[in-house]
């Protein structure tokens, strides 16, 4: 996996680690997950260095004797006292910072972009040496595992290797061959039944590639300690990129897999808690529905004269002020309680019975009642935190869950009012900006008929006959009979046009708060949120272990 895409899946597993979850199982194992991100952003810093390759294995394995060997010196300590190396001896290039804690540091020209790091037993009977090689296996890029017919089973050199498994690369050597019989078929299949990928198997004599390079003992048949030495010197260092991009996305993957192993099968579970959730709300939302019909959607005259008042505070003209002296004298008694207005009508209708007018500072008596009416669901709330709790969230007070389905609540009943207060001004506004001046056409023009007929037939009959013919003394009266009657009709059907749309209003009000409440989920929106949260972050999680799978 190339160094950049890594870097892109790093930054996404960081950002992974450092968003909070509700959901325990995730949030248990997050510290963690953020220490390991912090490892894996190290670890592709060190792409560019050179390759660190460690000399690991057990008690005698000859680990000691095949660095001096391919040092050509005797630069770490050998002998048959147990365990034999105290401190790790570093074989580098010059110019590579010595960061490896307290060891030798050796430096070699012949080297080149390789690091050879010789450790202390893994089954060491002291415990500071298990403890310095889990440190160096954390820095190594290939592990040089030495082993020899008596330690190739060591169970303790295992348990070190297998947390990382995949993410280094593993090159196996039997270091006694003039010693021992070939165990590297019964030992690779070991291996590799354990999950471990093996490319490269060695069969040595470290003692006599020793003895050869430096003179001072017998000769003998090294076996395959050449290849060894040309597999390290010019094959493995061109590799070195690949390699430790290799390591850093088998890293990647085993950092996911255990992530999501701790959650393995759990989405299920999240489903069915969603589910359960669901079934809740579906529950409580026709309850609701039923009460704010009784309530709210109840008081017909209460709509008629909510919305009376907003037609009259726009009406103008003779029809519109008698309108508005009709309003004001019919609805007295609804000025005393606040009913005039969509909001008035709310608060009124929305009050717990018996309850006085007022309440707590910033605490609208509406809400109180809508407090009442949480109340009804204490067995929903007791039953839903029931399980929460089995699925790994945190359960909620019954204060707490009240305050948010009040808020909730509120802003679900918001949501459906608004649009009926722009209705209902939409409404006023065409009653008072086009019906009103039809009306006052209406009531003028017979009006005007009525009064001016008989003057104009006065001077007609002056100008062309010369006649004096006075009009009826009573036609003024009759014309303002006329005027009353006219005025009085369009009056009546004005307050008949506002009685009839407050009402429509109503109607239509009752179906926004159906589908508000009927058939839609209510009162666990904070809940179902930190679930459905939980199961992204779950589908996020398989995403990125996709995006670095092999196969991906």
């Amino acid at each position: 996996m190339p160094e950049r895409d890594l870097s892109e899946v790093i930054d996404a597993l960081e950002r992974f680690a450092a968003a909070e979850d509700a959901w325990g199982p995730l949030e248990a194992g997050r510290p963690e997950l953020r220490e390991r991100a912090a490892w894996l952003r190290d670890q592709l810093g060190r792409v560019p260095s050179p390759l660190v390759a460690v000399l690991f294995g057990g008690t005698g394995t000859g680990k000691s004797t095949l660095l001096n060997a391919l040092a050509g010196a005797r630069i770490a300590e050998t002998g048959a006292h147990r365990p034999t190396t105290e401190e790790p001896t570093v074989y580098h290039p010059p110019g590579i910072p010595q960061d490896f804690g307290a060891a030798r540091y050796v430096q070699s020209e012949r080297l080149g972009d390789l690091v050879l790091v010789d450790t202390p037993d893994t089954d060491s009977i002291r415990t500071e040496h298990c403890a310095r090689v889990e440190e160096l296996l954390e820095r190594a890029d290939v592990v040089l595992f030495c082993v020899t017919q008596q330690k190739y089973k060591n169970e303790k050199s295992l348990a070190l290797l297998r947390p990382l498994k995949n993410e280094r690369k593993v090159v196996c050597i039997q270091t006694r061959a003039d010693e021992d019989a070939d165990i590297r078929d019964d030992w690779l299949e070991r291996l590799r039944s354990e999950g471990f990928r093996i490319d490269h198997c060695y069969r040595i004599s470290a003692e006599h590639a020793l003895h050869r390079k430096l003179g001072d003992g017998p000769a003998g048949d090294e076996f395959e300690f050449g290849r060894l030495e040309e597999y390290l010197d010019h094959k493995l260092p061109p590799e070195r990129r690949s390699i430790k991009e290799d390591n850093l996305a088998g890293a990647v993957r085993n950092t996911l897999d255990a992530a999501a192993a701790k959650v393995y099968g759990r989405d299920a579970e999240l489903g069915e808690l969603l589910c359960r959730l669901e079934s809740l709300e579906n529950g409580i939302g026709p309850v609701i529905f039923s009460e704010l019909q009784d309530k709210l959607l109840s008081e017909g005259p209460a709509w008629v004269a909510a919305f009376g008042e907003a037609v009259s505070e726009g009406a103008f003209g003779l029809v519109g002020t008698l309108y508005r002296i009709l309003h004001w004298l019919r609805m007295a008694p609804s000025r005393v309680i606040g009913k005039l207005s969509l909001a008035g009508l709310l608060q009124s209708s929305l009050r717990p019975s018996g309850s006085a007018e007022g309440g707590a500072p910033g605490v609208g008596s509406d809400d109180a009642y809508l407090r009442h009416v949480s109340e009804r669901f204490t067995r929903e709330h007791a039953e839903a935190n029931a399980y929460l709790s089995r699925a790994g969230f945190d359960v909620v007070g019954f204060d707490e869950w009240q305050r948010d389905f009040v808020v909730e609540l509120r802003g679900r009943l918001d949501e459906r009012l608004g649009p009926v207060r722009e209705r209902m001004a939409r409404r006023a506004r065409l009653m008072t900006r086009w019906l009103l001046p039809v009306l006052e056409l209406l009531w003028f023009v017979p009006f005007l008929y009525t009064v001016g007929s008989p003057i104009v037939r006065y001077y007609w009959n002056l100008v062309r006959y010369g006649e004096i013919v006075l009009p009826e003394t009573d036609f003024l009266a009759r014309s303002a009979a006329m005027l009353g009657v006219v005025v009085l009709i369009e009056l009546a059907a004005f307050a008949y046009l506002v009685r009839w749309s407050g009402r429509r209003l109503r109607a239509r009000s009752r179906k926004d708060l159906a589908k508000a409440f009927v058939g839609s989920g209510f009162g666990f929106a904070k809940q179902r949120g930190e679930v459905e949260r939980a199961r992204e972050r779950l589908e996020d999680l398989e995403a990125l272990r996709r995006a670095v799978s092999p196969s991906g």
